[in-house]
């Protein structure tokens, strides 16, 4: 029996207009300051990068842009595993939604696709602790 393995969605709450949280997320030298310590890649739908965790891992981690929506919608897709070649049907895919508030920012990041259970629950931890940055790197920088 298989059991359908749940996706893992996780909302934050910034006092920042949406621009700004999208710049964080989008831009790769942003996201290497809260995402790993390294991130590589163009801006463009179907642009093939990397992540990096220098500290954490060997190898980069590829990745691929799959849709841009200025402002409100960015997903990429990304490999489980360091020095993997980017393949389609063995990643999971990574969905970031923005919307403004009377205050500023929700974002919703919900990642999917999950081919094994632990891996699911590895990432659990680990958008733990890249969300809990993203918020420290987020509200620490000035617009």
């Amino acid at each position: 029996m298989n059991k359908k393995i749940d996706a893992i969605t996780r909302i934050l709450e910034f006092s920042h207009p949406v621009e700004r949280v999208w710049q964080a997320i989008t831009d790769p030298t942003e996201v290497a300051n809260w995402f790993g310590s390294d991130a590589s890649y163009e801006l463009q739908e179907g642009a093939i990068g990397y992540f990096e965790w220098e500290n954490e891992c060997v190898g980069k981690i590829s990745m691929k842009i799959e849709n841009i929506q200025p402002y409100s919608y960015f997903a990429w897709r990304w490999m489980q595993e360091p020095g993997q070649p980017y393949d389609d049907d063995t990643s999971t895919l990574v969905e970031w939604h923005l919307e403004p508030t009377q205050t500023g920012t929700r974002l919703t990041m919900t990642e999917s696709g999950f081919a094994a259970l632990k891996q699911q629950q590895l990432n659990v931890k680990g958008w733990q602790l890249e969300l809990h940055d993203l918020y420290q790197y987020v509200t620490q920088i000035e617009n």
